[in-house]
């Protein structure tokens, strides 16, 4: 996902002139935060993907049909 960047930088410096911050606009800070996010998923499905796809292929799973049937006798 390609976020766009603001058009227009402004940097927050300290007394030197160092760059210490940087004022975003709303609309890019929302961006960056949903990207954020997404990689965040995109990192735990990596995760997860090799112990799932091993349960997988050791017929560790079940099919909806049997997930429903199981939580119906349960309640």
């Amino acid at each position: 996902m390609k976020v766009p960047v603001a058009s227009q930088e402004q940097f927050l410096t300290d007394a030197k002139g160092k760059r210490t911050g940087v004022v975003l606009d709303l609309v890019t800070y929302e961006r960056l935060l949903e990207a954020e996010e997404e990689l965040a998923d995109i990192r735990a499905y990596d995760q997860a993907s090799p112990k799932v796809l091993a349960e997988i292929a050791a017929g560790q799973f079940a099919t909806l049909t049997e997930y429903r049937t199981r939580r119906r006798k349960v309640k």
